[in-house]
């Protein structure tokens, strides 16, 4: 019985008591809350999982401490009979319903990760030099295929880990990126997510894609040229988001894509509304014809910036024909300012790389688009406290006031000048805020009037 119904059984319980209602009532009105039907705990999901895990790690730990002593044929026998154990075992226990099932993925999970001790301890026992990478791309086809199989978050949540390892080896460790590790996770795993809705296994299938994409896009590109694209997967989850508010069967999903969005967008401009930060990020840009020089360059560079700017258009054609709601005119900021940061890029400059204590490239024209990122912050945090102010909702509220607050005590520290200077801006901060809470006080108490009219 979850929250709700315990509510609402002690509600009418009381009612009956109190004889505000008769029993004929109390059935009635009962009668039409039906009880849902149960769901899995998240605590036993996690734990269980986590508790798949940890036993896996402890078993390749004691067998890798014995494995010395113990003959060629057992070892194969232990590392197959494992596997085919906690698999055999997990999906004959995963196949009943309620809490079995979920003990039956836990122990399919222990069996995912016997797959991958198998890989490395059969590479050692017969002796096998491979491109060790390789093994964790196995493990993370592996863990994608019972992921599939089973419907199952922890197993896409091992195969996002995996497959993020597998790529960042391959371009950190051996200086070769592989340009189709972002699709793999793309085909393999973002269709799994969208159809289990889950926001968690979502949370960690973008983590992935844009490590990978951001990775081995950074191995071609300049800083630049990766500030850009992560600039254009941001707007582009922005946009995803919003078109989801209309589906509140993807509200998890939503918000977890929501934040990866905001959140990167937020901590890009905020990243380039310092001047020498700027200054360091264009420090060694091309021009529109050297900058992009390789197709795969070119495809990591663009094709996030086409398609976010393609789902911004499909979202202001349906608001046109009324398929949805109006978007509010703040959240727009996100795609005129991935425009501006485009342009400026494609007809930048070489430019001398920056120093410390150097003055500001002027070749470009755009020396001071530092400022253009300081009224980008100035106008989401701002679109933030009026639709929090004026819709009553707290969170946009704080938020707004808090970016707002963040990017003035950053300019503190930039600006020149006196400590009289200086105070003006805690004053302007503090007048701001004074004047943001009448605000919020007297929309609420006009909104609680018209409800009460």
């Amino acid at each position: 019985m979850n929250k709700q119904t315990r509510w609402l059984d002690l509600e009418i319980k009381r009612w009956t008591e109190g004889k505000i209602i008769s029993a004929e009532q109390a059935a009635s009105i009962r009668a039409l809350y039906p009880e849902p039907p149960p769901t899995l705990s998240w605590g036993l999901i996690v734990f269980s999982s986590i508790g798949a895990v940890v036993v896996g790690l402890g078993m390749i730990l004691v067998f890798a401490h014995n494995w010395h002593a113990i003959p060629r044929f057992g070892k194969l026998g232990i590392i197959f009979g494992a596997l085919l154990a906690a698999h055999a075992g997990g999906l004959a226990v995963w196949r009943k319903e309620g809490w079995r099932r979920q003990l039956g993925e836990a122990l399919c999970l222990f069996g995912t990760m016997a797959f991958g001790a198998g890989i490395w301890l059969v590479a050692q026992l017969y002796n096998i030099d491979e491109h060790f990478p390789a093994g964790f791309l196995i493990w993370g086809l592996g863990a994608l295929a019972m992921a599939w199989a089973l419907r199952s978050v922890p197993q896409g949540i091992l195969a996002a880990l995996l497959l993020s390892i597998w790529g960042g080896f391959e371009r950190f460790e051996f200086q070769a990126p592989v340009d189709w590790s972002p699709l793999l996770v793309l085909v393999g795993l973002v269709p799994l997510a969208w159809h289990l809705r889950s926001g968690l296994l979502t949370a960690f299938v973008l983590a992935a894609l844009s490590l990978l994409v951001l990775c081995n896009e950074s191995f071609f590109a300049e800083s630049n040229s990766v500030w850009l694209t992560a600039y254009a997967l941001s707007v582009l989850l922005v946009g995803a988001g919003i078109l989801l508010d209309d589906d509140s069967s993807r509200t998890a999903q939503r918000k977890v894509i929501t934040f990866f969005g905001v959140g990167g967008f937020v901590f890009c401009t905020y990243f380039r509304s310092f001047s020498a930060v700027d200054r360091w990020v264009f420090a060694t840009t091309h021009g529109a014809g050297d900058a992009f020089s390789t197709a795969g360059t070119l495809a990591y560079h663009w094709l996030p910036f086409v398609a976010g700017m393609a789902l911004w258009v499909i979202l202001l054609v349906r608001v046109w024909r009324g398929v949805r709601g109006v978007v509010p005119l703040g959240d727009w900021i996100y795609p005129v300012a991935l425009i501006f940061s485009q342009f400026v890029a494609s007809t930048a400059y070489r430019q001398v790389p920056y120093a410390p204590g150097a003055q500001p490239d002027r070749l470009s024209g755009y020396s001071d688009r530092f400022i253009v990122f300081n009224l980008i912050c100035l106008a989401l945090a701002t679109a933030w406290m009026v639709r929090g102010c004026r819709y009553g909702q707290i969170r946009p509220t704080i938020l707004g006031s808090l970016f707002f607050a963040l990017i003035v005590v950053a300019r503190y520290f930039d600006l020149p000048g006196t400590l009289a200077t200086r105070g003006m801006v805690f004053i302007v901060l503090g007048a701001v805020l004074f004047a943001e809470g009448f605000y919020y006080r007297k929309l609420r108490r006009e909104a609680a009037e018209e409800e009460n009219a």
